[in-house]
């Protein structure tokens, strides 16, 4: 197994915790990027008011209640929409569906109508636009909102859960492309 550490100039091996070791942007970028994720887009509003962005930062964080967490980059759309309205809706992606993913990650996503149309989607009873064949759908309302560095963070409270019938495999980032889970059977 081989280890690649990347150091702020001047630390030495061995004492990188103790002087809090910062590592490069792109650095920490690839490392992470060995973390398997899921992908899903995060919605807002529907109509003329839709807005959506695709995220890998996605995490259950309670049962009682319902809570999940999304970071959101600060400066984008979303969170402007999202602190206008309260809330928000977490679709996560099927294998199928990575089009839909790239298409939302990108700085010239489309907006309102435009975003409704490409997503294919509906508006939930929280009037956020749920996919229809996502692998879950949960329309939550903001509970809270933290600032992380240059992400936002909300935590959301799930409102909503909507599960396909028959739903496919999950999308799954990892090492800067698309995979999928293998079934183990």
């Amino acid at each position: 197994m081989s280890t690649h550490t990347a150091r702020r100039a001047g630390a030495t091996a061995g004492h990188d915790r103790d002087r809090g070791t910062v590592p490069e942007r792109t650095d920490f970028r690839r490392a992470m990027g060995l973390l398997p994720t899921g992908v899903a887009v995060v919605t807002v509003g529907c109509g003329e008011q839709t807005e959506a962005v695709t995220v890998g930062s996605l995490l259950s964080v309670s049962l009682d209640p319902a809570l999940v967490l999304v970071s959101l980059g600060s400066t984008g759309r979303l969170v402007k929409a999202i602190d206008r309205v309260g809330g928000f809706a977490v679709n996560v992606l099927t294998t199928d569906q990575s089009d839909l993913s790239a298409c939302f990650a990108s700085h010239d996503r489309p907006h309102g109508r435009g975003a409704e149309e490409r997503l294919g989607g509906v508006a939930g009873a929280s009037g956020h636009v749920l996919l229809r064949d996502a692998v879950l759908s949960m329309e939550c309302r903001t509970e809270h909102r933290y600032p992380g560095g240059d992400h936002v963070l909300f935590l959301g409270r799930v409102d909503a859960l909507h599960t396909a019938g028959a739903a496919g495999s999950p999308l799954v980032h990892h090492r800067g492309a698309y995979t999928s889970l293998k079934d183990p059977c």
